[in-house]
């Protein structure tokens, strides 16, 4: 294990109290600690209390500096004091409107860290936090008033996200459950392991701050993921920054539990036979380094997010959306050189064979009960029915070239980076034209969704489908060319001839 001390040898443990009048709430821990509870309640209470040590609670959260967080900083100088507990301030620049129980950082070689109480802006007025043994503070001392964004983000997340996604971000909130049972709608969003489906960046990358407020502003079309256009930037970015919060604390926990896996309750739920030996090898020390590991990776994880390098960004504009750049793109899309058919179908409608497949859990290394798709947190998943013409992530040409390029994370959808960028347009003219013009049309201008049977695909009249999924025979040449028997050229449309759509 490598350890990476740098990063947190800078931070700051402080406590941020959002006030008695908020509604009172602790975070879930994952459940594996009261797995780990059951054989080793020494790790378990470890666990739980370095964590309320970094992370605090919903109603007193902690400022650490090791994460890569805009918590929310105002610098000042202290003019005068009436009493230990009552200082006149100075601020370099004007606070929220709100600015609430924020940390107090006091000097800067030895500095002092204290609880602020309130906040009288007009006679810049701040009253701490009664602490024993504090001392009385010089005027000229340095201020620094921390947390402000992050108390922001977190009344926003319970006035707005917690019905769904639940105090911890762990998608289990009040409403979720009546969510889940609905059978067009995915669960709401577990943060606990930094995934989040339709991020800008690339394969193997987290999401950008920039990926969470597009999320939060567009909304995510056929879900329960309401859109929040008409909230203030400032409201936006506090939320970003609480749901990265959330995202980085479970994410450390995780990291932290898989540390300790060996000391989890064997199958027959007892604990394991050399679990004194393996509390010995992480006392003191051991733990705290697994820990420091775990949340330095969680943090240059998140960082490395941010940069430039790591978005996906084609080199040139969208191609012209011509019937030819259309074929191109659905000759790559039924090919099994990138397989879209075996999920997607060849008609795009989400019933490519594959769905039939049992997949392996990646956890346990065994099939699932039943057949079907997976993503990240075990949920079935469908494909994308590409003729409804709705796109969770975005139908901008850019977003479905992202998807095409990066994949969509936590999900079968895999990423064709590799596939040059003029194909990965084509692929996106094609797959845009579905729902407007069907997939391609037949001899007698009946709409023609794919299939060995050109005719067995007509959208009849009576608005079913049917066309039946097969599966791609291996015997068969790898790629079909346009000139292939079993498939019907386009017959475009005025539309899909004249039709050219700017990047």
């Amino acid at each position: 294990m490598i350890s990476r001390p740098l990063i947190l040898t800078l931070l700051a443990l402080l406590p941020l109290a959002v006030g008695c009048g908020d509604y009172q709430a602790e975070f879930v821990h994952d459940e594996r600690v009261e797995e780990l509870q059951k054989s080793s309640p020494v790790a378990a209470v470890n666990v739980r209390g370095i964590l309320a040590e970094h992370f605090g609670s919903p109603n007193t959260l902690v400022a650490w500096g090791a994460l890569p967080i805009d918590f929310g900083e105002i610098s000042g100088t202290v003019l005068s004091s009436t009493d230990i507990n009552t200082l006149r301030i100075a601020l370099d620049s004007d606070p929220p409107g709100r600015l609430g129980r924020v940390a107090v950082v006091l000097g800067t070689k030895t500095p002092h860290n204290r609880l602020a109480a309130d906040y009288d802006a007009a006679n810049r007025t701040l009253r701490l936090v009664p602490q024993d043994g504090a001392a009385a503070v010089a005027p000229g001392t340095t201020i620094r008033l921390i947390g402000h964004n992050l108390q922001a983000g977190r009344r926003l997340f319970m006035q707005h996200c917690m019905h769904c996604h639940g105090v911890t971000g762990d998608g289990n909130g009040p409403t979720a459950r009546y969510i889940a049972n609905h059978r067009l709608n995915p669960q709401p969003r577990d943060y606990r392991r930094g995934l989040f489906k339709f991020t800008s960046t690339k394969n193997g990358f987290y999401a950008s701050r920039d990926d969470l407020r597009r999320t939060i502003t567009q909304g995510l079309a056929g879900t329960y993921m309401p859109s929040f256009l008409l909230m203030e930037t400032e409201e936006l970015d506090a939320i970003v920054e609480y749901v990265r919060f959330l995202a980085m604390r479970g994410e450390v926990e995780r990291r932290l539990l898989d540390h300790l896996k060996d000391l989890m309750p064997t199958a027959d739920g007892k604990p394991p036979a050399d679990l004194k030996s393996l509390e010995k090898e992480l006392a003191v020390d051991g733990f705290a380094e697994a820990f420091a590991d775990a949340a330095s990776l969680v943090a240059e994880n998140w960082s490395n997010a941010e940069l430039p390098e790591n978005s996906v960004n084609p080199s040139q504009a969208r191609l012209p959306d011509t019937a030819t750049s259309r074929l191109k793109g659905r000759n790559l899309f039924i090919s099994t050189k990138i397989n879209c058919a075996k999920c997607h179908g060849e008609g795009g409608r989400g019933n490519g064979a594959f769905l039939g497949d049992f997949q392996k859990n990646p956890e346990t290394q065994q099939n699932y009960e039943t057949p079907g798709l997976r993503d990240a947190w075990h949920n079935m998943i469908r494909p994308r029915n590409l003729t409804s013409g709705v796109y969770r992530g975005g139908r901008r040409p850019l977003d479905v070239f992202r998807r095409v390029t990066a994949g969509i994370k936590a999900t079968p959808m895999a990423g064709f980076a590799t596939l040059p960028e003029e194909d990965r347009w084509h692929l996106v003219n094609y797959v845009l034209s579905i729902p407007i013009d069907g997939a391609f049309f037949d001899e007698h201008g009946h709409q023609y969704h794919g299939g060995t049977n050109p005719h067995a695909g007509h959208d009849h009249s009576d608005g079913h489908s049917h066309e039946t999924p097969h599966a791609t025979d291996d015997s068969q040449p790898k790629d079909s060319s346009p000139a292939d028997s079993r498939t019907t050229k386009p017959v475009p449309t005025k539309s899909a001839q004249d039709k050219k759509t700017q990047p």
